[in-house]
């Protein structure tokens, strides 16, 4: 066998099934299904959801396969790419910690499309996702940040979609490597997303878009199209070596975190700071003369309108957020509550914060998103280093935590004998390995 490292992959790939993954990691991964099929739930609405429907269903026509939460099908990858829309569209879906990036939302709706087009069964799909976890995040992590820094998901998520798709179509060895190096050269860069501090438009991260990509890749390989073969052998963009060491080892998941809140996963220790000050000191909002965040560079340099127009500026605006569970509580966070963009109440008390760098956060990052907040209010001052918020793998949300976001995130959208219908069929999931997942697939495809 070659020892490049796009050979190891595809070997990795090509010759892991269900009985290989450890259980718990099976475990996890229909966590993750459950928090992604939440995330769409929220957001299927939103309008960066509807215009991507609306554009995908004009220009690829077909019925195979399911847009959640809408009674309408398309064909399979136009499908996965709406779907994955609607789950990265309100900032809730997971990341890894180490990888500092999203990706959940690629993998798991390129799969669900891909086993819909295929009739997968349960193990097929289980199996296809986490191999698109681990190979993603491997590419991830083997990263050489100064000519690679950025940390737009979409430029290896995509990897994560190729992956789950080749598994579950049953690609040969040489057309899964060739369908991983199509899916990293066609990715969709965003180059100019983090001059933006990623805020105020719904191309985002470029998750949903790097589903398409990453699933024509495998297409376009079977039908012969080429790709770089020496992509991560360069040792410039990535570290080959790297690549090869975080596979077989089914790691990338226990390295997951998973959101609480609807805002960028860089802003959840400064809440979790607040919010546990507050708490701690019984300090009423009213009282909080002024708020000290300090962190690390990327969160400094996020957008943090203190303004923002629109929801996507507020989900990536730490003065915004931490004004709104102040004055609002969390419920303003789950999901974001657009009515509070313009609250006057809300714009003076994003005035009150301040945002600096701290070196000792920045050491920590990406292994940590950590904050140092600071709050001066009418009784004294009182400081906090939160250095994992909730949900982080350190300080980890369980299945019943997660159980309990997808009902919080569900509510008022799906009815409540819906979401206990959802949570009873993942929670048995894998129990059913052998099986299609029809009941799953059916209670996905409308809201009724």
């Amino acid at each position: 066998m070659s020892n490049r490292a796009v050979d190891v992959l595809s070997e990795f790939i090509f010759n892991t099934h269900y009985q290989d993954v450890p259980d718990q990691v099976i475990e996890r991964a229909s966590d993750c299904i459950l928090d992604v099929i939440g995330s769409a739930v929220a957001g299927h609405t939103q309008n960066g959801t509807l215009a991507m429907q609306s554009v995908m269903q004009k220009h690829n026509q077909g019925d195979l396969c399911s847009i959640w939460f809408s009674n309408k099908t398309s064909n399979v990858i136009s499908a996965a790419t709406v779907n994955a829309m609607a789950a990265t569209s309100l900032d809730i879906d997971d990341g890894h910690r180490m990888a500092a990036g999203h990706p959940g939302v690629a993998i798991i709706s390129s799969a669900f499309a891909t086993a819909e087009e295929t009739n997968a069964t349960i193990s097929e799909i289980l199996c296809a996702i986490v191999l698109g976890y681990e190979v993603a995040i491997s590419v991830a992590l083997s990263r050489h940040s100064k000519y690679n820094d950025s940390t737009v998901s979409g430029r290896w998520s995509g990897i994560g979609a190729c992956v789950a798709r080749s598994k579950l179509l049953g690609l040969t060895n040489s057309q899964i490597g060739n369908a991983i190096l199509i899916a990293e050269q066609h990715a969709p860069r965003v180059s100019s997303a983090m001059h933006h501090g990623f805020a105020g438009s719904d191309v985002k991260e470029g998750i949903a878009w790097s589903v398409l990509s990453g699933m024509y890749a495998c297409d376009l390989s079977v039908n012969g199209f080429k790709g770089y073969p020496d992509t991560f052998e360069q040792n410039i963009l990535y570290d080959p070596q790297t690549i090869k060491a975080n596979i077989y080892n089914f790691q990338a998941i226990d390295g997951l975190f998973f959101k609480p809140y609807a805002c960028c996963r860089w802003i959840h220790s400064a809440i979790d700071g607040l919010l546990t000050l507050m708490c701690k000191h019984q300090i009423k909002a009213k009282n909080i003369r002024a708020v000290e965040v300090s962190t690390f560079d990327r969160a400094v340099n996020l957008g943090n309108h203190l303004v923002p127009t629109n929801e996507v500026e507020a989900q990536f605006s730490i003065p915004f957020c931490l004004a709104a569970v102040t004055l609002k509580g969390v419920q303003a966070l789950t999901p974001l509550d657009k009515k509070l963009i313009g609250d006057p109440s809300i714009t003076k008390f994003t005035k009150k914060v301040k945002i600096k760098k701290n070196l000792k956060m920045e050491e920590m990052f990406p292994a940590k998103a950590p904050a140092i907040v600071k709050v001066e209010h009418l009784d004294g001052v009182n400081e906090i280093i939160i250095d994992a918020a909730f949900g982080d793998p350190t300080n980890p949300m369980t299945r019943a935590d997660l159980q309990d976001k997808f009902a919080v995130f569900s509510k008022g959208i799906l009815s409540e004998k819906k979401v206990s219908s959802i949570i009873r069929i993942m929670n048995n999931f894998s129990r059913l390995r052998n099986k299609t997942p029809t009941n799953l697939f059916n209670s996905i495809r409308s809201l009724k």
